[in-house]
């Protein structure tokens, strides 16, 4: 791991120090970004632990936490995509490896976990349009549920990192199907109302796929791309021809160019391919 400091640091690193300082009783939301809170806790355990207290997790800081949880590291560890995954992948849908990485960097900054727990995002209004089509009246549910249930996308709901997952859980105490068919999982935040077309057995059969590893959502992902489409080409193709916009459009949603979804992900080829090249 490198060296990383508050204001400083890369989101996989930041999370990976988040999940660590909480799993040793430090309170924190894992949420990637490393701001006064996380600075706080990482010099109370440097105190603790007799480091050097600055807030800053260097060599010294990562060996100390590795060492008190050892079985932490190899769970999260045992769920990363390889690049075989990638490869293997690549080869199956005709896609250049540079094209894979490229969606897979961009859509959720290549960490399809939380410590050992999915990336999700919980989306209230989707959450609403479930529990209307399971005939459940949403309205009867609102009061004390403002933040997981609403009519309309709310952004300012949204908390991040494992407080996703607590988020979740209150919704599935009022319906497990449309709760979990609310929320996006994973490398490439695919809605769990997805798993029906994706040819998953159901909502749950997906989740637990979801919950075992990286190379799960990777085949969600080429699940995704391979049955929809976007003016009667499928989204592999477009992907396959890097017609950015079009893709941005369909995956993301209206909103892409807004995000500058399409501009990310055509920096993000560019990137890969050099390096694939070694330019």
């Amino acid at each position: 791991m490198d060296t990383i400091k508050r204001g400083l640091a890369p989101v996989r690193e930041a999370t990976t120090l988040q999940v660590f300082l909480l799993a040793l009783g430090y309170p924190l939301n894992p949420d990637g970004n490393f701001g006064q809170g996380t600075e706080t806790a990482l010099r109370q355990f440097q105190q603790d632990h007799g480091l050097i207290v600055d807030g800053v997790a260097g060599e010294k800081t990562w060996t100390t936490l590795f060492a008190l949880k050892p079985e932490l590291l190899s769970q999260i560890s045992a769920r990363w995509l390889s690049q075989q995954d990638i490869e293997a992948f690549a080869v199956k849908f005709s896609l250049s490896v540079p094209l894979v990485r490229t969606v897979y960097s961009v859509e959720s900054g290549g960490m399809g976990f939380v410590g050992v727990k999915p990336k999700i995002l919980f989306e209230g209004h989707v959450f609403w349009a479930e529990l209307e089509k399971a005939g459940i009246d949403p309205r009867q549910h609102v009061v004390g549920n403002e933040d997981i249930l609403f009519p309309n996308w709310n952004p300012k709901s949204y908390v991040g990192g494992l407080a996703e997952h607590a988020r979740l859980d209150r919704a599935k105490k009022i319906a497990e199907g449309p709760a979990l068919s609310a929320a996006s999982w994973g490398l490439f935040q695919i809605l769990g109302l997805h798993a029906r077309p994706l040819k998953y057995a159901s909502v749950q059969d997906f989740v637990e796929q979801m919950e075992e590893k990286e190379a799960n959502h990777l085949d969600a992902f080429g699940r995704f791309i391979s049955v929809n489409k976007f003016k009667g080409t499928p989204l592999v193709d477009l992907l396959r021809a890097q017609n950015w916009a079009a893709f941005a459009r369909a995956y993301n949603g209206p909103a892409y160019e807004k995000n500058a979804y399409d501009k990310k992900l055509a920096d993000a080829f560019a990137k890969h391919s050099a390096a694939t090249l070694g330019v």
